[in-house]
């Protein structure tokens, strides 16, 4: 009986230790940030309020403002999209390189940052959530996503499909489409100009190597499609399905 009891107990002791870091810190975040500002603290205390973030040093708004979200549906389809698309960016494109998509997200939290305070953003989950999937999107360009009501097509339209899903909900766009732009940025700079022939300007700074050795196995990569040998930009055709209620977007006042 007790044998019976511990099993599902280890289960998911095992499927959590087998997050990849970089996901796992995103999603135990997550997790823990909503439910302390929905159960102990006040929701005010980690929204990114530039007068008490700089002026009266709240600096941990830098980093709540990421990971806040009402419990609520919306929010465990946040949670959902966070994990599954971080998982498979982070263990395909990214695989075995913890330092690079360590600077991706410190890429995109800064620009996001920036960005979101010119917009009057309090709150950034959302537009974090949508630079993965929007770099997901360009690793994945040729796989088949379901979306609702059966409607397929290729990867690379996914990030804008839930754009316009969210618009046809009446909800407010900006902090999604803050999202697809820093994550474009991210693309462009890193692949897109560089293959042209241009400068890389993104480079992975040594420290992050240091911390984060470089670990590439050379038996392919294991997704949950399979395994990927010898990956690239040319990735195999795949199949996910896509269900998704976005909130709203988070405004000052």
């Amino acid at each position: 009986m007790n044998r019976q009891q511990r099993q599902p107990q280890n289960e998911i002791v095992s499927w959590y230790n087998d997050i990849p870091i970089c996901t796992k810190f995103l999603f135990t975040s997550f997790i823990l940030v909503t439910v302390i500002g929905s159960t102990i603290i006040n929701p005010f205390y980690l929204l990114h309020i530039p007068q008490y973030t700089f002026y009266k040093l709240q600096i941990w708004r830098l980093y709540t403002s990421f990971f806040f979200y009402k419990l609520s549906l919306s929010g465990a389809f946040q949670l959902y999209f966070l994990y599954t698309y971080s998982r498979e960016v982070e263990t395909t494109k990214f695989s075995g390189r913890t330092a690079d998509y360590v600077f991706f997200l410190l890429f995109e939290a800064l620009s996001i940052l920036i960005i979101g305070w010119i917009f009057g953003l309090t709150l950034f989950n959302q537009s974090l959530v949508m630079a993965i999937i929007y770099i997901w999107s360009q690793h994945y360009r040729e796989a088949t996503v379901t979306f609702m009501f059966g409607l397929r097509f290729r990867g690379v339209f996914l990030p804008f499909v839930l754009l316009i899903f969210e618009i046809l909900q009446a909800a407010n766009p900006v902090a999604s489409l803050i999202g697809i732009f820093t994550g474009h940025v991210y693309h462009y700079l890193q692949e897109i100009y560089p293959a042209s022939g241009g400068t890389r300007f993104l480079n992975t700074p040594q420290w992050l190597y240091y911390w984060f050795p470089t670990n590439i196995s050379s038996t392919g990569i294991q997704t949950s499609f399979g395994t990927i040998l010898n990956p690239g930009r040319n990735v195999p055709r795949t199949e996910s399905t896509s269900r998704h209620s976005w909130g709203r977007g988070n405004r000052l006042g």
